[in-house]
């Protein structure tokens, strides 16, 4: 692993004709007394920023503007970056908070490590004049950190200062003083204050996850993953896991993780989580945003969920029983959303969990339909609906789950598809029976 001082990145894998820049250079300094601060430049006067992710309010109280002239405001639900009196401006600097915050339906800007180090996600930083268009999608970033520590940007150790041109989902990367290992499989940053048994398990499952679902799905395309595992011993309750481009990562917010490691059923759960994780890194394609937005989460959640199920009961037989009862929970949690509203609308009841009890309950179906009618099977199917997805198939002018749908009934029946789509689209008076129909129609 080699270290890089003052580099320039450009990573351009963005094509001119579909992404714009969004006019607003961002720069991140860590001063030596570990003091976070994020600068924004604007190409020409702005009245307001706002942030691209509003998940919600939580930068009021955590990122605060170093001129007291300038405030961040709340407006339809939407964060902006303003001055007090209305005037226009063309840099702002404020002081961010570099702890944990949980999100519900997006990455915490920090995942701190029990050693000082830290995951600061770009993401959570994007930032546009006025309003984010859905075309801007280029931000020219740069970093400078202590001396004595390291960044790992996209595979690569550097010190001192380093720009690159950030966009699509953004991208985590690690601050501080741990080295990375490089394996056959990834380049990890695994916290050492993780308890051994989960240590053991990032070094050991997620190896054979990879290898599992790269024979069915085909190898990862560009650079190396990253696998990043944080780890603070504190009083609370919440872990998160995800990928981007080339990246895992999973962060603990627990305390005394060490006592639940003991119990089997977290450690069950932890493997399905890597699971799900490992999966998700899979099903992407060579271009990035081309599954669905928000409301049709079932399409890769449900996917990552059942894949989980394929690989542990293939992988690890002894866990057939857990994965049953997992399987239970799903159809009894799915049955009892979908009285209320359809699926589609669950992002926006504040129920994405529906997302993936009953997204698992739609890939099981389509499965066993294939399965039963040949050699075909979920993998075949998704990397067919990559396939077409990545080729801009504008056939019916079909995306997303629209086009999923549609390969599926091409590669099963009209009134299978038909099934699916009333559980997607309908509120259920009798979930338990439609469900049901779901996993049993010929």
């Amino acid at each position: 692993m080699k270290t890089i001082m003052g580099v320039l990145l450009l990573y351009l894998s963005f094509s001119a004709g579909a992404t714009k820049e969004s006019l607003v250079d961002i720069s991140i300094v860590k001063s030596n007394e570990g003091i976070w601060t994020v600068t924004y430049k604007t190409g020409k006067p702005a009245s307001r920023l706002s942030f691209n992710r509003n998940p919600d309010a939580s930068r009021i109280p955590r990122w605060r503007p170093i001129n007291p002239d300038f405030e961040i405001v709340l407006l339809e639900n939407k964060e902006y970056l303003v001055k007090k009196d209305g005037s226009e401006f063309e840099q702002v600097s404020l002081q961010l908070t570099p702890t944990y915050k949980h999100l519900a339906k997006d990455y915490a800007p920090f995942s701190p490590y029990s050693d000082g180090g830290v995951l600061i996600y770009t993401g959570r930083l994007f930032a546009c004049i006025d309003v984010c268009d859905t075309k801007v999608n280029q931000w020219l970033f740069s970093m400078q950190i202590p001396e004595g520590e390291h960044m790992l940007v996209r595979g690569e150790v550097l010190t001192g200062t380093a720009s690159w041109i950030d966009g699509d989902d953004g991208m985590n990367i690690y601050v501080g003083t741990q080295q990375p290992v490089e394996t056959q499989n990834v380049v990890a940053i695994i916290d050492r204050g993780l308890p051994e048994k989960i240590q053991s398990s990032l070094n050991s499952d997620i190896p054979k996850l990879m290898n599992y679902f790269e024979q069915r799905l085909g190898k990862l395309e560009g650079v190396k993953p990253t696998l990043f595992a944080s780890y603070a011993n504190i009083d609370g309750h919440s872990s998160q896991g995800g990928t981007l481009s080339d990246q895992i990562f999973m962060h603990w917010n627990l305390a005394k993780l060490d006592k639940k490691v003991k119990d089997n059923t977290f450690l069950n759960n932890t493997l399905w989580f890597f699971a799900h994780e490992v999966a998700h890194l899979y099903q992407r394609g060579s271009k990035e945003n081309s599954y669905g937005k928000s409301h049709e989460a079932w399409l890769h959640e449900g996917h990552a969920e059942w894949l989980a199920a394929l690989v542990l009961l293939e992988l690890y037989p002894d866990k057939q029983a857990y994965v049953t009862t997992k399987v239970d929970r799903f159809k009894a949690e799915c049955g009892k959303g979908l009285i209320d509203f359809p699926l589609a609308q669950a992002a926006a009841k504040g129920r994405f969990d529906l997302y993936y009890s009953c997204g698992f309950l739609i890939h099981q179906a389509i499965d066993q339909q294939l399965r039963e009618k040949g050699e075909k099977n979920i993998y075949s199917l998704w990397l067919e609906f990559r396939n077409q997805a990545e080729k801009g198939n504008k056939k019916d002018g079909q995306k997303g789950s629209e086009l999923f749908l549609f390969l599926t009934k091409k590669w099963t029946s009209s009134e299978f598809a038909s099934r699916i789509k009333q559980v997607v689209e309908s509120k259920l008076r009798r979930p338990e029976h439609t469900l049901n129909q779901l996993l049993t129609v010929q």
